[in-house]
């Protein structure tokens, strides 16, 4: 009898303790099947829980995988805005444009397809899109404030290379027709120019991707 109380007592979990479980079990889910395999019955079933209590934390299945790319996402940067504090600017700056571990550009890959059809997913999309550019324009800032480098405007460079390193990464890990150090290549020396620094500048860094380094098995 003693044991069936603890255990009852192990299982109590706070309401947001559960959500949690459910958000991570749901990006456990997205990371083996994409954004568009995940299904409530199927959380559920990762949760031990019975399929009626998730709807009781999220309204929808789209709500569901959005907080958890939200949540993926928030995490990530938390940890890469520290990383890259410890770093001095022109190694923060290669560390950020560094192509990334796998797992982390194939979910947001696999996010910016499937967002043209779930709205929510959408949104979570557009604002850490945001927050990302926001960071490499401080990282830039500080570029040019060392005297290391130039811009008329580092939100708009920021942007501008955004783009640059998604692209190529889209080239590099969904498409797979760039190595690495192809990838490194083509951004880097985008930077070098469009930052007035000087050419391998970013590569004699020796730098270590300062974003993405997130857990594979994060439902667990």
């Amino acid at each position: 009898m003693l044991d069936t109380v603890a255990d009852r007592k192990t299982a109590r979990k706070s309401s947001d303790e559960r959500r949690d479980d459910i958000v991570r079990a749901t990006l456990g889910l997205v990371a083996r099947k994409g954004f568009a395999g995940v299904t409530l019955r199927e959380v559920a079933t990762e949760v031990g829980v019975v399929h009626g209590l998730i709807r009781h934390y999220f309204a929808s299945r789209d709500e569901l995988v959005a907080a958890a790319f939200d949540f993926a996402v928030s995490s990530e940067l938390e940890s890469d805005r520290a990383l890259l504090d410890g770093l001095d600017p022109l190694s923060a700056l290669a560390g950020w444009l560094a192509a990334t571990p796998e797992n982390h550009y194939r979910v947001w890959i696999d996010a910016w397809s499937e967002a043209a059809r779930t709205p929510p997913l959408a949104a979570a999309l557009d604002r850490h899109h945001r927050d990302c550019e926001r960071i490499l324009t401080t990282v830039i800032e500080r570029v040019v404030d060392a005297g290391l480098g130039a811009s008329a405007d580092p939100a708009a460079d920021s942007r501008l290379l955004t783009a640059v390193a998604d692209g190529v990464a889209v080239q590099h890990h969904a498409v797979g027709v760039i190595g690495v150090e192809e990838a490194n290549a083509i951004v880097f020396g985008a930077a070098e120019r469009q930052l007035s620094l000087e050419p391998g500048a970013l590569a004699r860094v020796n730098p270590v991707p300062a974003r993405g380094q997130w857990a594979e098995s994060p439902s667990r």
